[in-house]
């Protein structure tokens, strides 16, 4: 009689589990730049660009000190060299455990030349893509 009563939750675990496992087959992150034991990444499933000099992407910060990834969704803007956050998610990066999840209603900051958003931006205008 108990198996009637753990078949449910293992079928429930196993839905869970696959719908981390299929968003997590989604993303194509591509490792771009670290500085000391931060990494930055561009999800390149994510990519879309509006125009010549705007582009929207998901990123990716790891801080594998603290065992956190962060992922943003962004807008570039090369031509005024600018980055607007839309959202948030902050993960705990061996497990992938999602901690926060939180939309952003943030306004563009701009990014220097030795900024690892210039790195990201350099690195999304020089992927190969579809016009």
């Amino acid at each position: 009689m108990p198996f009637k009563k753990i078949l449910p939750l293992v079928a429930a675990l196993l839905i869970a589990m696959s719908t981390v496992v299929f968003a997590a087959a989604q993303e194509d992150m591509r490792f771009v730049d670290a500085n000391g034991s931060t990494g930055y990444y561009v999800d390149v499933a994510s990519i879309s660009f509006d125009g010549d000099d705007a582009v929207n992407a998901r990123i990716a910060v790891v801080k594998a000190a603290a065992n956190r990834r962060f992922i943003y969704a962004v807008r570039f803007d090369r031509k005024a060299k600018t980055y607007q956050l839309y959202s948030s998610i902050v993960q705990q990066y061996d497990t992938k455990e999602v901690l926060e999840d939180k939309p952003l209603t943030d306004s563009p900051h701009p990014y220097g030349i030795a900024s690892p958003m210039k790195e990201m931006v350099d690195f999304i205008f020089q992927f190969p893509h579809n016009d």
